[in-house]
This record gives C-alpha cells, sequence and structure tokens, in this order.
C-alpha cells in the first residue's frame, strides 16, 4: 500500500460576523464581506494512492510531532501490511523522532524526492 502525505500549513480559522442566509426562491445564498479571524492551524492528509481515500486532521502547528501523530493514524488500519509513504522534503519530516520512527515500524517504509539542485 503506498500513502502520500502533506501539510498545509496556516490555514486561516474564520468565521463569519453575521449567519448565512439561506437560499430562497429566486434569490442566492448570501453571506457578509466581513469575517472574525481565529487564528491558524495545519492540516495534515495522507492519500491513499490505491484507493483515492484521503485521511486529513488539523493540528495547531506545523512539528515533527503532529505530524507522526497523524502519520499514525493513517497506518493504523493497515497494520501489518507494508506500507509505502511518499514524503516531500520539508523540514517537519527530517526531526529525529520522524527519523526514528520508521525503525520502530519496519512495516512502514518513508520515500523522499531527491532533494538539491537539478540538473
Amino acid at each position: 500500500m503506498e500513502l502520500s502525505v502533506d501539510e498545509e500549513t496556516q490555514v486561516q480559522a474564520l468565521d463569519r460576523t453575521q449567519p448565512v442566509l439561506p437560499v430562497t426562491f429566486a434569490a442566492t445564498e448570501k453571506r457578509t464581506h466581513d469575517y472574525g479571524r481565529h487564528g491558524t492551524t495545519t492540516l495534515f492528509a495522507a492519500l491513499n494512492v490505491t484507493t483515492g481515500e484521503v485521511l486529513g486532521e488539523c493540528r495547531p502547528n506545523r512539528s515533527g510531532a503532529n505530524f507522526l501523530t497523524s502519520l499514525e493514524e493513517a497506518v493504523k488500519p493497515h497494520t501489518g501490511k507494508e506500507i509505502h509513504v511518499v514524503l516531500d522534503n520539508l523540514s517537519t519530516h527530517t526531526t529525529p523522532d520522524v527519523k526514528a520512527w520508521p525503525a520502530k515500524n519496519p512495516h512502514v517504509h518513508f520515500h523522499s524526492p531527491p532533494s538539491g539542485p537539478r540538473s
């Protein structure tokens, strides 16, 4: 099985200042232009390349610990199977805890694209 994982950082948590007005006959849904800002969140997502299923969850920040928590949830349903995880080259994936995690989970294999200048 193959998982492709990624993070989207600084997703803004917004809320409209007024309720959305519902759709009525001959009128579209209406929203106010102003909103209240409630900080940011980080979305961690894993795509199961075989089935197309996407698993995702929001965490307060981007860290190696939050990445591992999300990854553990993504691989849990596939315990005992060989799992290949495709990562990008974010610093979150190179923390000591993340680098050590595959040794504790030998059925999970990390794959990263080459880094550095392209020829």
